[in-house]
């Protein structure tokens, strides 16, 4: 499980950073101390089982997290659209599991009082052990 959990966000860190409408310093799996807005974070993610009479697989539900610390949230907006789109094409196999699919499921828009916003994006994306 493990191994598809970071099969997964190397997948998904592979195609936010090839992105070109998608316009941030930087992808990271956790906020690094230094970063400067926008920028992108993976995680939370949780997998379960999705195994099938035919072999091993994993349900991952991933958020991807777009951060900006502009006023308002247009910037924001059209980066958590650039974001949807490029984990929407996740494929490929990577360390042994395959992207079976890939399903948005919502996003969210958080305004913190310090003047910071975020779009929390969360994703159903299933993988099939190799």
């Amino acid at each position: 499980m493990t191994s598809a959990s970071l099969a997964v966000q190397g997948l998904v860190a592979a195609a936010l950073a090839a992105a070109a409408d998608l316009t941030v310093t930087g992808v990271f799996d956790w906020v690094a101390p230094d970063a400067v807005a926008p920028y992108v974070t993976i995680g939370a993610d949780a997998v379960t089982d999705w195994s099938h009479k035919t072999g091993t697989g994993h349900e991952h539900r991933v958020q991807i997290s777009v951060w900006d610390d502009r006023p308002g949230t247009a910037r924001l907006k059209a980066l958590a659209a650039a974001a949807e789109t490029a984990v929407r094409t996740v494929t490929g196999t990577r360390d042994g599991h395959r992207v079976a699919s890939v399903v948005f499921a919502r996003a969210v828009f958080i305004k913190d009082p310090n003047g910071w916003s975020q779009a929390a994006l969360d994703f159903r994306i299933r993988t099939e052990q190799l």
